[in-house]
């Protein structure tokens, strides 16, 4: 009986946490210019996340990650970026 109630613990825990990474997170925004002028409706992947968005007609994107630092990909070129606690802005030039 006390190894079930041990593995309950863990499972508990392990789900907490899961459950807690998108707290965790901090946005990641900016503007993704082409040719200087701001690209509207590129799609924006993170390497090896399940996170993408796409930028607005104004070129604006916004991701919310936890601190670390991530590729992103656009029209396949990789740009490299490193999200702070507090947030972080990163304009991009394709």
């Amino acid at each position: 009986m006390r190894r079930i109630g041990i593995i309950g613990i863990v499972s508990l825990a392990l789900g907490l946490l899961t459950m807690a990474d998108p707290l965790l997170a901090e946005e990641l925004s900016g503007k993704v210019y082409r040719g200087g002028t701001p690209a509207a409706n590129l799609s924006i992947t993170v390497e090896g996340k399940d996170a993408e968005t796409r930028t607005d007609g104004k070129g604006e994107y916004r991701l919310d990650l936890p601190p670390g630092n991530y590729t992103l990909v656009i029209r396949g070129q990789r740009f490299p970026v490193t999200v702070s606690s507090g947030g972080t802005k990163q304009d991009i030039r394709l």
